[in-house]
């Protein structure tokens, strides 16, 4: 039974330290396309690249 408590503990540790990790690649990511993208792209061009993303995406869905 402490076996079992022990692994369910270093568990719920590994868990918490990923989420954290998520969570800072997320906040790094959305810094970066908020911030950083838009300096060099304009919100023109970034509109049409999505637009074009989700239009192969759709297409791909619809292959499948």
């Amino acid at each position: 039974m402490a076996e079992f408590i022990k692994q369910m503990k270093e568990l719920g540790e590994e868990f918490l330290e990923t989420l954290k990790h998520k969570t800072k690649l997320s906040t790094i990511f959305d810094l970066y396309t908020e911030k950083v993208i838009p300096t060099f792209v304009s919100e023109k061009d970034l509109k049409e690249y999505y637009e074009k993303r989700m239009e192969e995406f759709n297409n791909f869905i619809d292959k499948l």
